[in-house]
């Protein structure tokens, strides 16, 4: 198998020493004979009947071949058993029996139960305890002693400015010990998110 290829040199102007026309190189480029013969060694499939369409069969059809596995009533189709298999009658058994939706299992683990015990006094209680230590009286020890969501605890209560402070200080400390690519690197990403707002 040869394929030839035509390539023409054209000369770059302005230089004297060049010719002003060239000859137009043909390249010749041939598989070698091992590779050509490996190839179609591997192509040369023997032919088997299931490659074409079967002679004996007039009309289209599907070819039920199901993986193997386990058998199951639940695997071959209605269509594909014979009228007399015993499988058939397993199979609209199961089908037609109603099934109790009641009796399956919840996807959630549990199904949480909506509470509305509290009273305005818990309320203000929540708030006090929160605003007086909200190191010790985190959301998950309010919600733990009131017996309600940590959820409905942030929604009672905002956070203390004693926390935002220690926040802001701990966030101050962890900046302390950054170097200047890191820095550099946060003011950049801080300079592509208000970008983001002006959609540029």
């Amino acid at each position: 198998m040869a394929t030839s290829i035509a390539v023409s040199k054209r000369p770059i102007l302005g230089l004297p020493f060049l010719l002003p026309c060239c000859e137009p190189v043909t390249l010749q480029l041939r598989r070698a004979q091992s590779t050509y013969r490996r190839t179609k060694q591997r192509l040369r499939i023997k032919p088997d009947a299931s490659f074409g369409s079967s002679t004996d069969s007039t009309q289209a059809h599907i070819i039920y071949n199901p993986p193997s596995s386990a058998p199951s009533a639940y695997h071959t189709p209605l269509k594909f058993l014979p009228p007399n298999d015993v499988r058939r009658t397993l199979r609209t058994d199961t089908s037609s029996s109603s099934l109790n939706i009641d009796a399956l299992p919840s996807v959630f683990k549990s199904v949480p139960e909506k509470k509305y015990h509290l009273t305005r006094e818990d309320v203000e209680e929540i708030r006090k305890l929160r605003a007086s230590d909200p190191l010790v009286w985190s959301r998950w020890k309010l919600a733990q002693r009131f017996n309600c969501s940590p959820l409905f605890i942030a929604q009672a209560c905002e956070a203390s400015p004693q926390k935002k402070e220690i926040q802001r200080q701990v966030l101050e400390a962890v900046q302390s010990r950054w170097g200047a690519k890191r820095r550099m690197a946060r003011e950049d990403r801080e300079l592509r998110k208000e970008s983001w707002g002006r959609d540029e």
